[in-house]
């Protein structure tokens, strides 16, 4: 953890608002990060009519999150992660290991946007189609087939983590997901117990503890 540039951040007075839904999604990893780093920020949750009627034409790509830095918009959750990792001292160990997380966090997009994502909007409604079909036809052997590749890392890793040097933002972004299909996806830790053992220790982490002490989760729009 390189506490000179989280330092150097509050010292500077950086000006940080994350634009996100009232739920976690793709906005928690990054609330995560800073709550983790110290570094203040501005936390708009927007409700889902608000983001219909008014914010969606405001943003850059017309999706969230987005994160402003002084006035500046940075939309994408992946180039946000980023951005705040080498500026909180998670980015890796050196450029190779920041490679190999940039790798594996770019095929977890790729299978997440074709096994995981239509699945999430049947389930909330914002898609048409038969769920239980997808799931059992789709979701099932997309991450039987898939998993395992991301169990391999923890594996190598052998601190529990994903990546040899400890913490990166690989584990925000990663073990947060984990653990939200624990506990949407009936049986998903069972067949996944490595992934729980990641969730587990991220989430035993002392300021993600003291996180949520504070804030209950809320893994789904309600």
């Amino acid at each position: 953890m390189a506490t000179a540039k989280m330092t150097k951040h509050i010292a500077n007075m950086t000006k940080y608002k994350l634009y996100y839904l009232n739920f976690e999604g793709r906005g928690e990893p990054i609330r995560l990060l800073f709550h983790y780093a110290g570094v203040p920020f501005e936390d708009c949750r927007i409700g889902v009519q608000d983001w219909k009627d008014t914010w969606k034409a405001k943003m850059p790509f017309g999706r969230v999150p987005v994160l402003e830095i002084d006035g500046v918009m940075l939309p994408e959750s992946h180039a946000i992660g980023r951005y705040l990792a080498k500026n909180f001292g998670l980015v890796g160990a050196d450029d190779l290991e920041a490679a190999q997380i940039d790798a594996l966090l770019s095929h977890f997009e790729e299978f997440f946007k074709e096994s995981i994502e239509p699945m999430l909007a049947m389930m909330a409604g914002f898609k048409e189609g038969d769920k239980d079909k997808f799931y059992n036809e789709k979701f099932l052997p997309d991450t039987a087939k898939e998993l395992p590749k991301f169990e391999k890392y923890i594996q190598d890793a052998g601190n529990g983590l994903h990546f040899k040097s400890g913490l990166t933002w690989a584990d925000f972004q990663l073990c947060h997901f984990w653990a939200f299909s624990g506990y949407v996806f009936p049986g998903f830790f069972e067949r996944h117990p490595i992934l729980k053992q990641a969730a587990d220790k991220f989430y035993e982490l002392p300021k993600i503890k003291e996180y949520y002490e504070k804030h209950a989760h809320k893994y789904m729009l309600s």
